[in-house]
């Protein structure tokens, strides 16, 4: 939840000082890239705690995934997607 409202925060910064509606995905790229590593160390932990054991797409599987881990980047994704929408309409 934190994370869709500093992605807002940061949407309103980029309308305010008037940058390109493409800057407010640079929240979202931030926040899959943080998931993404976070998932990698969940699923090397699950599997025998070293990296060497694992392939290098672990941090894409879905077993290392769960709900908040999900709504930790859908989230600013959908705040993202609303913001730039609602700019475009007004």
């Amino acid at each position: 939840m934190i994370h869709g409202l500093i992605t807002i925060a940061w949407c309103v910064l980029c309308a305010v000082v008037k940058l390109p509606w493409p800057f407010c995905f640079w929240a979202v790229a931030f926040y899959v890239g943080r998931e993404v590593a976070q998932a990698e160390y969940r699923y090397i932990e699950r599997h025998g705690g070293r990296r060497s054991l694992c392939p290098w797409w672990c941090g894409f599987i879905p077993e290392a995934w769960d709900l908040k881990s999900l709504s930790d980047w859908f989230c600013p994704l959908v705040a993202a997607l609303t913001f730039t929408a609602c700019s475009f309409f007004l």
